[in-house]
């Protein structure tokens, strides 16, 4: 999953840093192991340039880095709604904004659903900045939730689902089985040829008797902008229910949300499934 250096870092950790070396407890050499002993260790690769500039200059860094964060603009939030919509509109419709916002994309995307269908039509601008433009992509999704959206879309194509969906009778490894639906998401999903999303699933998903779910709906792009909503990327969400959600244009928002599902990934709370 793509870092963003000191721009990814939450202001609570940048307040806990400056905590940490006003009261001394972070000196100099400011080392990799001098921050993780005051479990700021997940802030290493981001200030990695800055660690041997030594403390005072840390310091100086993160002041300037807060001060700047907290003279922002406030945040910009617009609503964003799918179904009727009787008397004047002050929304947003979700599916014209979810192309907009991966049309605009220029660095890297990311995208948490739960139940996705009709992944040709919903993708296709994301894929196309992804050719045009080399952005990257990471989705995080359910497995169980998928494999039923994949049956039917097997279905709808004509193709076997039995056949297909042999790699997942085939075992009871829930990482295997989760891998074995991300490929078939890719098979059915994503019609198109050159880059691909990084896809990655919490393994509990993808069990047999599933306990729980990965039930967020977002999108982050540019690590600015971001859509949290109550719609999932299946037609249904995106075109005909009632759904409602907001988009916020504000850097460290996005930064923390972004932290929030990198900390999985660094957990192995999720796995990179391809």
């Amino acid at each position: 999953m793509t870092r963003t250096g000191i721009a990814s870092i939450t202001n609570q950790d940048l307040e806990a840093l400056e905590s940490a070396l006003d009261r001394g407890d972070i000196r100099d050499p400011v080392t990799d192991t001098s921050l993780q002993a005051r479990g700021l260790g997940h802030l290493v690769e981001a200030f990695a340039p800055q660690l041997e500039l030594g403390s005072r200059a840390l310091a100086a860094i993160v002041a300037a880095v807060l001060s700047d964060r907290r003279q922002r603009k406030a945040p910009q939030l617009s609503l964003v709604w799918t179904g009727a919509e009787p008397g004047v509109s002050h929304s947003r419709h979700t599916r014209v904004l979810v192309s907009e916002l991966f049309a605009r994309a220029r660095k890297h995307v990311l995208v948490a659903g739960y139940a996705i269908d009709s992944g040709g039509e919903l993708f296709a601008a994301l894929h196309q900045v992804m050719v045009e433009h080399r952005v990257t992509a990471d989705f995080f999704i359910d497995v169980s939730q998928l494999i039923l959206r994949l049956r039917q879309t097997a279905r709808q194509q004509g193709k076997s689902w039995r056949s297909m969906s042999a790699p997942l009778r085939a075992t009871e490894n829930e990482i295997e089985r989760g891998k074995a639906v991300v490929s078939l998401f890719f098979s059915l999903m994503w019609p198109f040829d050159g880059p691909r999303p990084v896809v990655y699933f919490d393994p509990r998903t993808a069990a047999k008797h599933v306990a729980l779910s990965q039930h967020a709906k977002c999108i982050v792009i540019d690590h600015r902008t971001t859509l949290i909503t109550s719609a999932n990327f299946t037609d249904r969400g995106q075109t005909r229910n009632f759904e409602a959600g907001v988009a916020i244009e504000d850097a460290t928002f996005a930064a923390s949300l972004e932290r929030q599902w990198l900390n999985l990934v660094d957990a192995d709370v999720v796995v990179r499934g391809g």
